[in-house]
């Protein structure tokens, strides 16, 4: 949808909003009691007929919202009900939304906190700073700011019509546009606007976090945004009217905080659905970016958390979040992406079975948060390992200190990174995909250079030449520095999965038994060390040749497996397409998915290195044959 066109479906929303809301304050019992705002009702009417005429929406779409509209129009000439004014205003609209996929609620749960620094830079003024419409300017302004804690007007505004007016202005008044921000911080400031009269009530009450929780059961975040507060109230179906409200209260003051993962498969289930609606309509490009956001939004923030209880199940799931966008991206029958949809919603009732709070006893805690480290650990030392053998075995001791500092960096970044490790959860699930993915691809360019290098240098004639030319030369520090880049990429990569994987354990783990993490993570640390003595003892007795030959072949290996990893988190963060592979095959610890993409990019590679290696070994048998 062009943004154009998507900017004047919305101030058609925008519109029909205006008229379900305020038709009473023109019209009574069938009588005009304004007349200003009765002309009004009519120009909106009118305005909202022309902007869906030269819309692009579907011609038979368009057809029957012109002729609602149209009724609508004979309707407010007539001085009709306000209540059939309302079905009809309301009609069109749901039309519109399901119709275009409009997003009509915020991706993520909206921040109050900074809601209430855009409420100041840009609404007290007018709005007042605790939102009673009694600010500095508001005198001799007509009509009059909104005040923001009448209730009479607030009960029946939803975050979505609060969205519209902060996005698009009210013409005619002294409400301009804030289109420039963006709509993170326009959902922002709806929701903190909502939430101001009901503040004094929430700085009261130490539960309301609690009757979040339980209210968020009942209604989701689109409910949220989309409902009234009188509407939301009817949803929140309780004998106790009080504790209705003061459930209300909760929703509109609180958010998920740290249980946001707990909320995290609803956000993906509801894109799912609005994938498959989007898909249903001709929207592609709506279902694309919806199928997207459910694993992005959805499902990676909660990955971590799946993998420590279920790894096998987890590795299914993305799998299947795959093949929905690879259908939806090839244009497939609509009941394929419905069976594919489908079944992505039922692995996600299975994933919150797995979310339930099972927490997890002691030892248990401690073999998880070693074997992770464990893992993690070694895929990083491997390399390193290869790297200092090779350094002391060729002499070059002034790169050792380089190496070393690289990664010592990474693991005091990763050791700041736990203490830190609400922010880096926080980072928006693409661009911790997107992360990971740059940093594979630049170890996978280090790592085939580095290992046809040692390849090419692995003939005894050419290491020997190198040696008297190379090694008696003082290197400089400049040229150390990429030495140390490569050793701080490889390690910062583990440790920042690390920091994830180990945060989702905490959060499985009893409070009392938090300290089995630690040891666990000491514990792996303690064995990667003793691997490391032994590497490092008996790689010194294998010669050089050999040392370089087999590295070489270990670090091609690393290769593959980190390049296939870099491609599979660029195509997680949606920056590159999904084509399923024949065979479904998927072994992560060997950077192995199932699709063309991925297997492409090692195959490339793997072919890549193969001609140089023999490029290089037919330069040495020319070589050979001039000197004998």
């Amino acid at each position: 949808m062009a943004s154009q066109d998507d900017s004047n479906l919305r101030t058609s929303i925008h519109l029909l909003d205006y008229i379900s809301r305020d038709y009473t304050a023109a019209v009574q019992n069938g009588e005009v009691i304004d007349e200003g705002e009765f002309a009004e009702m009519q120009e909106f009417s009118d305005k909202v007929y022309v902007l869906i005429e030269e819309s692009k929406l579907p011609q038979d779409d368009k057809l029957r919202m012109l002729s609602q509209l149209k009724e609508l129009g004979k309707q407010i000439e007539k001085k009709a009900p306000h209540q059939s004014i309302y079905n009809l205003a309301q009609q069109t609209r749901q039309d519109i939304i399901k119709t275009t996929g409009l997003k009509t609620a915020p991706l993520i749960w909206p921040d109050l906190k900074n809601g209430k620094s855009l409420y100041v830079q840009n609404c007290t003024s007018c709005h007042g700073v605790n939102g009673a419409g009694d600010g500095k300017l508001a005198a001799g302004l007509k009509p009059a700011p909104t005040n923001f804690l009448n209730d009479t007007l607030m009960q029946e505004i939803s975050s979505f019509q609060a969205y519209n007016t902060i996005k698009l202005g009210v013409e005619g008044t002294a409400m301009q546009s804030f289109a420039t921000l963006s709509d993170k911080e326009i959902w922002d400031l709806a929701f903190y606007i909502k939430a101001l009269r009901f503040t004094p009530q929430a700085d009261k009450n130490s539960e309301l976090q609690q009757k979040f929780d339980r209210a968020n059961n009942t209604v989701n975040l689109e409910e949220v945004a989309t409902l009234s507060d009188v509407e939301l109230v009817k949803r929140l179906s309780n004998n106790d009217s009080a504790d209705k409200e003061l459930l209300l209260t909760a929703l509109r003051t609180q958010s998920p905080g740290d249980n946001a993962q707990k909320y995290s498969l609803d956000k993906a289930r509801n894109y799912l659905k609005s994938a498959l609606q989007n898909y249903t309509s001709g929207s592609y490009s709506s279902a694309r970016e919806d199928a997207l956001a459910a694993y992005l939004e959805g499902i990676e923030p909660s990955e971590a958390r799946l993998k420590a209880n279920a790894p096998a199940f987890t590795a299914r799931l993305e799998q299947q979040m795959f093949k929905i966008r690879e259908v939806i991206e090839n244009k497939g029958d609509k009941a394929q992406v419905e069976k594919e949809i489908d079944n992505g919603l039922a692995m996600l009732g299975q994933a919150e079975e797995l979310m339930q709070d099972k927490k997890l006893n002691y030892w248990l805690s401690f073999a998880l948060s070693a074997s992770i480290m464990l893992r993690e650990g070694l895929e990083a030392f491997l390399i390193l390992a290869l790297i200092l053998a090779l350094i002391r075995s060729s002499g070059l001791k002034k790169a050792i200190p380089w190496v070393h500092g690289g990664w010592i960096t990474a693991i005091l970044l990763g050791v700041a990174g736990w203490f830190f490790s609400d922010w880096v959860i926080g980072i928006s699930g693409k661009n911790r995909e997107i992360m990971e993915g740059m940093i594979s691809l630049v170890a996978v360019i280090v790592l085939a250079f580095v290992g046809f290098w040692l390849h090419d240098h692995s003939h005894a004639k050419k290491w020997k030449k190198f040696i008297e030319e190379k090694i008696g030369k003082q290197l400089k520090k400049d040229k150390m520095f990429g030495i140390a880049f490569f050793s701080f990429m490889v390690v910062f990569r583990e440790a920042f999965e690390s920091i994830l994987f180990l945060q989702a354990i905490s959060l499985e783990t009893q409070p009392a038994h938090q300290s089995s993490i630690g040891l666990g993570v000491l514990a792996a640390f303690v064995m990667i060390s003793l691997f490391a003595v032994l590497f490092v003892r008996y790689s010194k007795k294998i010669p050089v040749r050999q040392l370089f030959r087999y590295s070489a072949w270990a670090i091609t290996l690393l290769a593959l497996i980190l390049i296939g990893k870099g491609v599979h988190s660029i195509q997680e963060a949606g920056w590159l397409s999904v084509t399923g592979f024949p065979v479904s095959v998927s072994v992560d610890l060997l950077g192995i998915y199932p699709t063309i993409e991925t297997v492409a990019a090692q195959v490339a590679l793997l072919v890549l290195m193969l001609l140089l290696y023999f490029w290089s070994n037919h330069k040495t048998k020319i070589r050979s044959t001039k000197l004998n």
